[in-house]
């Protein structure tokens, strides 16, 4: 890989296409290669998606990239080597076809890249194998902030403490959080959302939550009304903000 070979990598913030950052448009449409990973559930990328308005494949390269979802940590380290390796052969590959050799790639992430993102580990492998590549991190919008915009929201107001986590499974650690920050936000809630709800009602928080889903996306779902969500099966990438100071 030369020295002149540039990986950006874009958060495209919750969803919505207008919601990405010009600088990261900006970092879009000047890409030769475009690095659009999914999930093995996905049948598309949500992130090629999303980006959609800014590429031109025509000109560009769109490489699919499926990322693991493992929770064994030794396998989950084995394919993010694989995919470290795909990105750098294809790196390679491309700056061999370049006359000066400079290659600028960008690859794509919902949300903020080091937010609960899939290129943390990612990153230190890339780093650590391609001395030469010179790697840039531009940050996206998050989904509880976006959620939080939504429904007028505010996260913290003067020196409110805000915890942001994924959603506890204890009874006792929920109390302990919300006597210690004013404000929740309760990320990859998915299956646990009957047993926060249930620890919600015995805090009696419910009134004091939004649930969102999908945010900026067609599917779309926001609740005020967090009680009305019993028995509903929700997708894992969901959250809960809750606010305990109001």
């Amino acid at each position: 890989m030369t020295h002149s070979s540039k990986l950006t990598v874009v958060g495209l913030g919750p969803g919505d296409p207008d919601l990405i950052t010009m600088k990261g448009i900006k970092a879009i449409q000047a890409a030769q290669i475009v690095f659009a990973p999914r999930s093995q559930a996905e049948g598309e990328s949500r992130a090629l998606r999303i980006a959609q308005p800014w590429l031109d494949t025509q000109r560009q390269q769109i490489i699919p990239l499926r990322v693991p979802m493992q929770r064994d940590a030794t396998q989950a380290l084995t394919a993010y080597d694989e995919l470290a390796t795909t990105i750098g052969s294809q790196l390679s590959a491309l700056a061999a076809t370049q006359p000066d050799g400079c290659v600028r790639g960008v690859y794509l992430l919902l949300g903020d890249p080091l937010l609960y993102g899939t290129f943390t580990t990612l990153r230190t492998l890339l780093l650590d194998r391609y001395v030469n590549l010179s790697l840039e991190i531009i940050p996206g919008i998050t989904a509880f902030a976006a959620t939080a915009a939504c429904v007028g929201l505010p996260l913290s107001m003067g020196d409110e403490r805000v915890a942001i986590l994924p959603a506890p499974r204890d009874a006792a650690e929920l109390r302990d959080l919300t006597s210690r920050f004013a404000t929740l936000v309760l990320m990859k809630v998915g299956q646990q959302l009957p047993a926060l709800l249930a620890m919600l009602a015995e805090l009696d928080l419910l009134e004091d939550c939004v649930y969102a889903e999908h945010i900026g996306m067609p599917e779309e779902r926001i609740v005020r009304d967090v009680a009305s969500l019993r028995g509903y099966a929700a997708p894992y990438l969901s959250l809960l903000l809750v606010r305990s100071c109001v």
